[in-house]
């Protein structure tokens, strides 16, 4: 697929994995948009990447909406729109699970995904074309012990991933699932793994989610799991 010339709007673009793409897709000639809801974090990486951004709460449908209205009024179309903002919990056994943070992790990383995959819709069957990515995990794929917060919201987003595939298998509009392994990302803040070292670097996934993209037919579920030693 083109990337050049292409408008990307890139949720949790402001840092990590997100910022990560958003170079990606700048060095390939895009007009990229990122989006979070720290204004500083957003700022000064926008600045320092040379993109577009807005101040968007993935939790806020109509945060969301207006960045979809922000990006078509300026650049009459939205070609890729990349859900990516999600966070982390600190594992636990599903009893011991903080309630509030049960929700908060569901209102960024499936409801911010499912906004985003609504507006980007609209527009892209009103342009008649189009591509959603959502970048979900390995987690998505496989329950883990210790993880059934975040592991459920990532099947979520599988979920919601294929529904939306066969509601839109008679169009030019793609959807695309991202699965990748652990990286060495801030996500894990709460408590960084063990054998955080290990993980894999943000570079190599991004090097992998580009070449699939620029690939005559891309995986639409692309499963990048770290190395085994």
């Amino acid at each position: 697929m083109k990337i050049q010339d292409r408008v990307v709007v890139i949720t949790g673009g402001s840092h990590g994995f997100g910022k990560a793409l958003a170079e990606a897709f700048k060095n390939e000639n895009a007009q990229v948009i990122i989006s979070s809801h720290e204004i500083e974090h957003l700022e000064s990486a926008a600045k320092e990447l040379s993109v577009d951004h807005f101040l968007a709460d993935v939790t806020s449908f109509e945060d969301i909406k207006n960045l979809s209205n922000y990006a078509i009024k300026k650049y009459g179309k939205i070609d890729y729109w990349i859900n990516n903002a999600g966070i982390q919990i600190a594992p636990s056994l599903v009893e011991q699970a903080d309630i509030h943070k049960l929700h908060r992790l569901f209102d960024i990383n499936f409801f911010g995904y499912f906004y985003g995959c609504q507006v980007a819709l609209a527009q892209m069957k009103s342009q008649g074309n189009g591509v959603i990515i959502n970048i979900n995990s390995t987690a998505g794929l496989d329950g883990k012990p210790g993880i059934s917060a975040y592991a459920s919201s990532k099947f979520a987003i599988k979920g919601l991933t294929e529904s939306i595939r066969k509601e839109i298998q008679d169009t030019d509009i793609k959807i695309y699932g991202i699965f990748p392994g652990g990286m060495q990302t801030d996500i894990y803040k709460e408590k960084y793994p063990d054998d955080l070292k290990d993980y894999m670097e943000v570079g190599t996934v991004v090097e992998k989610v580009i070449a699939n993209l620029k690939s005559e037919s891309p995986e639409i579920d692309l499963i990048i799991k770290r190395p085994t030693k």
